[in-house]
């Protein structure tokens, strides 16, 4: 039986606060994003639907930030793709070890990655102000993130076919040639332009190593400087102090309440058992 939003909420309001520590003490700074950003505009809390936490820095914070990852003890794990195989994401999530958040539609396939419950954690790259060197960025890192999802679907979960002969002929070629396909140099390079414009002068930062394309995700350098701390649950999280003028770029009306699935998919969670249970190999 699921357990209850309140119960997951619990795991991951201990998880964001386990997160303000490790923050508090290097002086990591860090915003809401996303549905936690309406959460705490209009809920002072979760959505009422909703089961994750979202949250932004900029790419110089998150670096800090993961330079400290050791911080984070069991049942805490800070994860990127880079420490964590299988794990094909960036950005980065903190999770707990000791429970289980796996996608529904992966339950059965036991990947080794850690599948705990979570929370998001996105870096913010700057967004070049000239429309043509961003358009032939943008057509680099689609280029190398595509590279990167090839080669990994050889290898990974990115791949699933339910034709046999599909299945036996990309089997074959990953068993024979997965050490010439190098998926994570491709996330590397995907990863390192859209940093490229990191030292410019713009004014406008996003989420580009999550949606590189996505102007929507774009907020101003003042957004992330100008904040205020906003009730979430039992604690207080910074928040933009133009909140408003973000989200309705983002969302359009965005007090007007809209259920929307999450990014992620349906998940099932477990808070007494940890993923290790439900991937490892029966006997």
């Amino acid at each position: 039986m699921q357990p209850s939003l309140k119960d997951i909420w619990k795991v991951e309001t201990d998880l964001l606060k386990e997160f303000q520590r490790v923050c508090e003490k290097y002086s990591i700074k860090y915003i809401a994003s996303g549905g936690t950003m309406i959460g705490v505009a209009r809920h002072k809390g979760f959505i009422p639907w909703d089961d994750d936490v979202d949250l932004m820095m900029e790419r110089s914070e998150y670096n800090k930030l993961l330079s400290h990852s050791e911080e984070f003890t069991h049942p805490y794990f800070l994860q990127t793709w880079q420490n964590d195989k299988g794990y094909f994401r960036c950005f980065a999530r903190l999770r707990n070890s000791e429970t289980t958040a796996i996608q529904k539609s992966e339950l059965g396939c036991k990947y080794p990655y850690n599948q705990g419950v979570f929370i998001d954690i996105f870096p913010m790259d700057v967004v070049i102000d000239d429309a043509e060197l961003l358009k032939q960025q943008s057509k680099r890192a689609n280029h190398y993130l595509k590279k990167a999802l090839f080669y990994s679907s050889f290898k990974s979960r990115y791949y699933k076919d339910k034709n046999p002969l599909k299945r036996i002929i990309r089997q074959t070629i990953r068993t024979c040639f997965s050490s010439f396909m190098n998926d994570e140099k491709y996330l590397s390079l995907y990863e390192k332009e859209c940093q490229k414009y990191n030292n410019t002068s713009s004014n406008t930062l996003s989420l580009l190593s999550f949606q590189f394309d996505n102007r929507k995700h774009d907020i101003l350098k003042q957004d992330i400087e100008q904040t205020v701390y906003m009730d979430f649950e039992d604690i207080k999280i910074p928040m933009p102090k133009d909140y408003d003028r973000l989200l309705t770029h983002k969302y359009g009306d965005w007090k007007t309440p809209v259920k929307m699935p999450n990014y992620h998919g349906d998940i099932f969670f477990d808070l007494d058992k940890p993923y290790t249970y439900y991937i490892k190999e029966k006997s």
